[in-house]
C-alpha cells in the first residue's frame, strides 16, 4: 500500500502520474471534512467493484460522486433547477449529499439510476479532485456494518493489502455523516439525517 499526503501527490508530478495510474484500476484511502472515504475513479470497473468487495457492500446501495465544484454537473447531464441549485450553494462545500436521477450512464463504472453528488468542504481534497483527470466514487471507510474510521494508521492495519493507496490527512475528529437528500422532487426528501440539519 503506497502511503502519502495530498500535499505530497500535488507537488510531486511522478508521484501524482503513478496515482492517477493506480486509480484507473485501484482503490484509495481519502481523508474528507466528515470521515475518511474509500475511493474509486467512476469510470474503473474494476475499482468500483473493489471497493464492495474491500467494505463488504451490497452492490445495491450506490457511491456517492465527489466533485470540487457544483458546476461540473452538467459534465454528467445534471441539471439542477433553479430552487436546487440555490440550496447546493448554500451548502457546498459542506457535508450535503444530494442525489439526483441519472439521464444515460454518464459514467461507466456507475450502474444505478439516481446518483448522490457531493463538493466537500476539505481544502485539500478539492485541490486534488480539481487536479485528478476524472471523477471519484467514495464511501465511507470501514467494514460494511461497522463504525468509520478516523485514525489513519487503523486504516492501514484494517486494510492492509487490499487498499492501494492510503492518503494520509492526519487523525479526523469524529464527525456525523453527510446529509443525504433527494433532490427528484421539490421541496426535496431528507433521506439520511447527518451534520446538516433542515
Amino acid at each position: 500500500m503506497l502511503r502519502t499526503t495530498i500535499n505530497a501527490l500535488l507537488s510531486d508530478p511522478v508521484l501524482f502520474s503513478r496515482f492517477v495510474d493506480i486509480m484507473k484500476r485501484g482503490t484509495a484511502v481519502l481523508p474528507t471534512d466528515t470521515l475518511y472515504g474509500l475511493a474509486a475513479d467512476a469510470d474503473s470497473i474494476d475499482g468500483v467493484a473493489s471497493i464492495y468487495r474491500i467494505k463488504g457492500r451490497e452492490d445495491t446501495k450506490p457511491l456517492i460522486l465527489f466533485l470540487e465544484r457544483i458546476d461540473r454537473l452538467m459534465e454528467i447531464n445534471i441539471t439542477p433547477t433553479q430552487e436546487s441549485r440555490e440550496l447546493l450553494e448554500q451548502h457546498w462545500p459542506g457535508a450535503l449529499t444530494a442525489v439526483f436521477p441519472l439521464n444515460g450512464k454518464p459514467l461507466a463504472a456507475f450502474s444505478h439510476t439516481s446518483l448522490g453528488v457531493r463538493v466537500p468542504a476539505h481544502t485539500d481534497l478539492l485541490r486534488l479532485l480539481a487536479a485528478y483527470p476524472g471523477r471519484l466514487l467514495t464511501t465511507s471507510a470501514n467494514r460494511s456494518g461497522q463504525a468509520p474510521m478516523c485514525d489513519p494508521d487503523a486504516i492501514e492495519r484494517e486494510f492492509s493489502g487490499e487498499l492501494d493507496i492510503l492518503v494520509d490527512g492526519g487523525c479526523l475528529e469524529s464527525s456525523e455523516p453527510s446529509t443525504v437528500i433527494g433532490l427528484d422532487i421539490w421541496p426535496p426528501r431528507i433521506l439520511r439525517a447527518g451534520k446538516i440539519h433542515f
